[in-house]
């Protein structure tokens, strides 16, 4: 019994053998049709997980304005606490509430700056840009399958960072800097 590779039924037994255009005709097909089928298939799951995640941010933002109610409400029934356990007037107690608010913001826009200032920026591209650079101009050899570069100076050896300096006579010494 022989299969016919794209029409999905088995051939009789009698048929005469295909040709071995016909087959990878067929093969050509057949990867075309899943190829296109794993593409659809793709954009379904894409697009029903891009619904599923709106939806998600759309809940997230009734949550969100149902909290901020909530922080109001509270902070009322705050400064109201204070005034009538403390026996304070109601401005400070609402200013003693909104001040704590004000301490809470505070701390979290130090915090957000000291995590600013200890940001390394793109170190690592910086180096190898300008690693590449400098292979482009010529002025270091690309590695032959070790980590750092190879500079080549006209003046003697120069120091590159990670890389091992040849100088006029050839010699290599590895640079410290």
């Amino acid at each position: 019994m022989v299969d016919k590779p794209g029409t999905g039924r088995p051939g009789a037994a009698g048929e005469p053998e295909r040709s071995i255009g016909e087959l990878v005709t067929d093969a050509t097909d057949n990867l075309s049709r899943i190829v296109k089928l794993e593409i659809k298939l793709a954009k379904l799951e894409a697009k029903a997980d891009a619904t599923r995640i709106g939806k998600s941010i759309g809940e997230f933002g009734v949550a969100a304005v149902i909290l901020h109610l909530v922080a109001i409400l509270f902070s009322i029934t705050a400064g109201f606490f204070l005034a009538e356990v403390f026996g304070w007037r109601y401005w400070t107690s609402f200013l003693t509430v909104t001040g704590f608010y004000l301490l809470i913001a505070l701390i979290f826009a130090l915090v957000a700056i000291i995590n600013l200032r200890r940001r390394q920026g793109l170190a690592r591209t910086m180096v190898t840009t300008s690693r590449l650079m400098a292979i482009l101009r010529g002025e270091i050899r690309p590695p032959k399958g070790g980590s750092g570069a190879t500079a080549v100076s006209e003046a003697g050896a120069t120091a590159v960072t990670g890389a091992t300096a040849v100088s006029e006579a050839g010699s290599t010494t590895p640079s410290n800097s």
